[in-house]
């Protein structure tokens, strides 16, 4: 059991619930995609690509991956306003916030791996979601 450390965050995740929801909506989108053995990220564009984050989305699905990797098991989702544990800890990851450690049993390597794949969705988050929209789709 480790520690995943929370040395960075998304700002944009800290301070806009609707980058929030949207990547709240990824989680599931790839999960119920994983669940009915369809691509992740072709489901995840036709579900998000609207909205203008289309170079999100291949790291959100990457970091899904990773977790479900580290974890030895599918995603937990939740339904509705109720977030499921797995959720509220990738949030938590997101938002640099301190979260319980995730049981796992996975070479340091491979924790190395999902940790520059969360920052990556960090990075990904603030550069997409933080600037105007008249400028995202120049």
């Amino acid at each position: 059991m480790t520690t995943i450390p929370n040395t960075a965050h998304s700002i944009v995740a800290r301070q806009s619930p609707s980058a929030l929801f949207l990547f709240l909506d990824a989680v599931r989108c790839w999960g119920q995609a994983r669940r009915h053995h369809r691509p992740t990220l072709t489901s995840l564009y036709a579900r998000l690509g609207h909205y203008g984050c289309g170079q999100i989305l291949p790291a959100i699905d990457s970091l899904l991956d990773l977790t479900v990797t580290l974890l030895g098991r599918p995603l937990r989702l939740g339904r509705g306003k109720a977030l499921s544990d797995d959720e509220n800890r990738l949030i938590n990851l997101l938002q640099g916030r301190r979260t319980a450690p995730f049981v796992h049993t996975c070479s340091d390597a491979l924790l190395c791996t999902f940790c520059c794949a969360l920052r990556s969705v960090q990075l990904l988050m603030d550069m997409e979601l933080g600037q105007p929209a008249r400028r995202r789709a120049a």
